[in-house]
């Protein structure tokens, strides 16, 4: 997946970035509503290329072209809107999108030097723990494929806070009003509740006091026409050694019966801070 054709592809993508936003192509409801969440099915996603039943994202895993296609959903009204990543890495799709929608791009990044001095408009260190900017600076943030992250070693290998700390980082520098969206994969790799699909417990960690209008989307969970995605071995075998809250034999049944989806979740920033001083990801739910 990342050999010179799919590099190539990946560039010719991004080049077409306007053209795509000028369509418009996620006015229209692109999911429907299951239980209080939305299922983004394979049938019903604009990127769907019905005559020749495939994606039309020309890039990248079955994961990963959701995660272009919900990056694109979710950031196509950033016009005037200051926007932080979360873990840009080396090449970011949302900055693109932000700047084609007349948005401001800021990023960080764990895995840059420390030295790089915070900037806005421009990348630096950081994470979802540490970031280094003033209260109520940002419109929006959003991060992807970084929340099912949370909490493991950083690159020079101390420890990252937890995930309330983390949320609790995020709210203080988002405005009053401040949307926060995150993406993950769910039964690829990850915190043992993404591994296990247990969301029951990623949700508690939204709580209503500081959390509000909180917007689910499962894309790919109903993958038909499209084949399912199981679980790559190498990310299965890896991923049974994290998941102490749970019963691995059910762990390993949904690896090779289930399909890899992605999980997003959308919140407003209301209330009060989020309570920190637990590492704790919530309570499991009996079952994944």
């Amino acid at each position: 997946m990342h050999g010179p054709k799919n590099s190539l592809a990946r560039v010719w993508y991004r080049l077409g970035t306007g053209r795509r936003l000028a369509r418009n192509e996620w006015a229209a409801s692109y999911w429907e509503e299951r239980n209080g969440q939305r299922i983004v099915a394979c049938r019903l996603c604009p990127k769907l290329d019905r005559e020749r039943g495939e994606c039309s994202v020309p890039f990248g895993t079955p994961l990963r072209k959701c995660v272009v296609a919900a990056t694109e959903a979710h950031l196509r009204d950033t016009r005037g809107a200051r926007v932080l990543e979360l873990g840009y890495a080396r090449h970011s799709y949302g900055k693109r999108i932000i700047e084609h929608c007349g948005g401001s791009w800021t990023g960080i990044e764990p895995l840059v030097a420390r030295s790089r001095a915070p900037l806005l408009g421009s990348g630096s260190y950081g994470h979802a723990g540490e970031i280094p900017f003033q209260d109520e600076t940002f419109d929006r943030v959003f991060g992807n494929q970084t929340f099912e992250h949370w909490g493991e070693p950083l690159p020079d290998g101390t420890a990252s806070p937890g995930y309330r700390e983390c949320l609790a980082e995020i709210w203080r520098v988002l405005k009053p009003g401040g949307r926060l969206y995150l993406d993950a994969p769910i039964h690829l790799h990850g915190h043992e509740m993404f591994v296990a699909g247990d969301l029951d417990r990623i949700l508690a960690l939204f709580d209503g006091a500081s959390w509000s209008d909180v917007v689910v989307e499962r894309w790919r969970y109903d993958h038909d026409p499209l084949p399912r995605y199981p679980t790559p071995a190498g990310d299965a075998r890896d991923a049974l050694l994290n998941v102490p809250s749970y019963d691995p034999a059910v762990i390993a049944d949904v690896q090779r019966n289930g399909t890899v989806w992605l999980l997003t979740v959308a919140a407003t920033k209301a209330g009060r801070p989020p309570e920190v001083g637990s590492t704790s990801s919530g309570t499991r739910s009996a079952r994944p």
